[in-house]
């Protein structure tokens, strides 16, 4: 009788330390998988931060006043005045 209450007291307690097992197992797999994207989603910032400097150098080396006559309120009135 002790015996077969030995055996019922180890399968009650190795059914939840399984269900851990399988849980740990789960989030660990989980937590690689966010882990991968955090990195490709790092990547993908540093080149968009690249690509915004590049364009930001493009636009302060332009010379925007090219074709772009000075305005002179005086002497630019709009027709209605």
């Amino acid at each position: 009788m002790t015996k077969q209450k030995n055996l019922n007291d180890q399968a009650s307690f190795s059914a939840p330390i399984e269900d851990l097992q399988v849980r740990i197992t789960f989030l660990d797999d989980l937590v690689e998988q966010l882990n991968e994207q955090v990195t490709r989603q790092s990547i993908e910032i540093a080149d968009l931060k690249k690509q915004m400097q590049l364009l930001y150098q493009r636009v302060e080396s332009a010379d925007l006043s090219e074709g772009i006559a000075a305005f002179d309120p005086m002497t630019n009135r709009p027709p209605h005045y």
